[in-house]
């Protein structure tokens, strides 16, 4: 199996994970006039590429580096979303 197609099934099944333990909440978007459920899409999405981007990535060389550096740059502009939604940021 190719390293990416490694990757990219690990980042789809472990991308799930916070949905069955607790994912993001539609109905703390819902009360500012925002789709929640389509809200909560973006979280669901950036946690899958993350697996998906390690694999296609050459940098840094070391894996292990890599991850927390992809998933910092995919979860970065939804920590602003949270941030601004007073139900879920730090405020």
């Amino acid at each position: 199996m190719a390293y990416i197609t490694f990757c990219a099934l690990v980042g789809l099944a472990v991308g799930w994970l916070p949905k069955l333990v607790h994912g993001p909440i539609p109905y703390k978007f819902n009360l500012h006039g925002i789709r929640g459920d389509i809200a909560v899409w973006g979280w669901y999405t950036a946690r899958l590429a993350v697996g998906f981007l390690v694999g296609i990535t050459r940098w840094p060389e070391r894996w292990y580096l890599r991850g927390p550096l992809c998933g910092a740059l995919m979860m970065l502009p939804l920590g602003f979303v949270a941030l601004a939604t007073p139900e879920c940021g730090g405020a």
